[in-house]
């Protein structure tokens, strides 16, 4: 009996070891994807400064200090931030503890194996004072459903590496009206290992964008929810921030980037085209979709600070 507990507990830990190596793939990764996202935040901030040139005052006056990164081992929004020329400050869990959150404040939570829970409920003080929480992936279980019980969890499964095809579903926060104009459903990256979104107040929580195919594969189709705590708001999305790879679904997705900055309403810098030539539709499409909510949220957020 003894003998067999412990090859079953040997197998156990091999199956643990398995998973996080599965999930942590570092973005040594996809070049074209990192070109991606650097050319579509160009596109990005020319396209929020013609839509209301007050962005520009807005963009110019945010500081480090406003936004703030919690480091996880398995996301990497340190790597979309520059492509959006945002400056922000990395600190790790036992930095953490020392910071003094303000309400003006975007906390973006990178996808770790673990989160100290003291800092989870010093998380939900700080949106219940007004501040904005952005959080990937695995902070569904260590971050959400510590600090904000009740509101969203998962349902027991995770995902294997795959991609699927997106659709929105709220057209009303604008943090989302970068996914509104798209002629073709982007595609959305799962990394291996990520956690399906169960919406648990279904009263408060608003999915904004959904995937059928999600549902299908993992029982839920929540891709990007919303949730208000206190006078704060909180994001969620299942996988990442930083979308290592894509996958092409159909024949526009195939075409070159250029026609995708075109239908985005173009751009004056003819070197941003040059560059754009070795991507093509599908690389840009799913870069700019998750780099402008993040843009549009951290603008929205400053906005409402002012007020």
């Amino acid at each position: 009996m003894r003998r067999k507990f412990i090859v079953i507990t040997f197998l156990s830990v091999l199956s643990v070891v398995s998973i996080f190596a599965q999930k942590k793939k570092l973005p040594q990764a996809d070049k074209k994807m990192l070109e991606a996202y650097r050319i579509s935040g160009q596109i990005i901030t020319e396209r929020i400064i013609a839509e209301d040139p007050s962005n520009k005052d807005i963009l110019d006056n945010i500081t480090e200090n406003d936004l703030i990164v919690i480091d996880g081992e398995f996301d990497h929004i340190h790597l979309v931030l520059p492509s959006l020329e945002l400056p922000f400050i990395k600190v790790d869990h036992d930095q953490l503890q020392k910071m003094e959150f303000k309400p003006g404040q975007t906390v973006f939570v990178n996808c770790a194996s673990s989160f100290p829970p003291a800092q989870a409920k010093r998380l939900a003080s700080f949106v219940a004072k007004g501040g904005q929480l952005i959080t990937s992936d695995w902070a569904l279980k260590y971050v959400l459903e510590t600090g904000f019980p009740g509101y969203v969890g998962g349902n027991g499964r995770y995902t294997t590496d795959d991609v699927v095809r997106i659709e929105t579903v709220d057209t009303e926060d604008p943090v989302i009206k970068g996914f509104l104009d798209e002629e073709t459903n982007p595609v959305w990256w799962l990394e291996g290992i990520s956690y399906p979104i169960r919406v648990l107040n279904k009263d408060k929580v608003k999915v904004l964008v959904r995937s059928e195919e999600l549902k299908d594969r993992y029982g839920e189709d929540a891709v990007l929810v919303r949730f208000e705590y206190g006078k704060g708001v909180v994001y969620h999305m299942i996988s990442h921030f930083y979308l290592q790879r894509t996958e092409i679904r159909d024949v526009v997705q195939e075409e070159k980037a250029e026609k995708y900055i075109i239908v985005k309403g173009g751009t004056r810098n003819k070197r941003i085209l040059q560059d754009a030539r070795q991507l093509n539709y599908g690389q840009i499409q799913a870069a700019n979709t998750s780099s402008e909510f993040i843009m549009r949220a951290v603008i929205n957020h400053k906005k409402k600070s002012y007020q």
